[in-house]
């Protein structure tokens, strides 16, 4: 794997760790054009939950990555160019007040084995309660999984998400 700058140096392009509807290429591209897929990887002693609510785009719960020792999200790899940073950011709701997330740098690791250090996004106050998540949302989450080609049995344990049965929502 090419070397990378430390994910928090604004000088060059930089890995993200995506796990939600980022996952999805043609989603990523409405704020990181230049994103190109690295790998998938595996986020260790995370779970996966949907601890905060999108009220005006997807509808429902969103992603989150919550620490649960022994369980692991699969992810996608980006490369990302720096000046696309901000609208990373900026999509995450990093700069909304208050915050919906924070920046995270992560350390994951490939499918050849290749630990790697990279950013990702945290929910900063998550309720723990979390919130069911809309079927676009989920079905986003699910062609991206696909589309990036993680593992099948998470795949099919996507697939078993529960949605909230609100129609509508979609990425802006």
């Amino acid at each position: 794997m090419p070397e990378y700058p430390p994910p928090d140096d604004p000088a060059g392009p930089f890995l993200y760790f995506a796990y939600g509807s980022n996952l999805s290429a043609a989603r990523l591209a409405i704020h990181a054009p230049s994103a190109r897929l690295v790998s998938i990887a595996r986020l260790p002693d995370y779970r996966l939950a949907f601890s905060i609510e999108s009220k005006r785009t997807w509808l429902g719960g969103v992603g989150d990555i919550l620490s649960d020792p022994g369980v692991e999200v699969w992810g996608a790899l980006w490369v990302i160019a720096p000046e696309e940073s901000r609208a990373l950011d900026t999509q995450e709701g990093v700069f909304r007040d208050p915050p919906a997330y924070r920046r995270m740098t992560a350390e994951v690791t490939t499918p050849a084995g290749d630990l790697v250090r990279c950013r990702t996004y945290q929910v900063v106050a998550p309720d723990r309660g979390g919130f069911l998540p809309s079927p676009a949302y989920r079905d986003t989450i699910v062609t991206g999984a696909i589309e990036v080609g993680l593992p099948e049995p998470y795949i099919a344990g996507l697939r078993t998400i529960r949605d909230n049965g609100v129609q509508g929502g979609g990425p802006h």
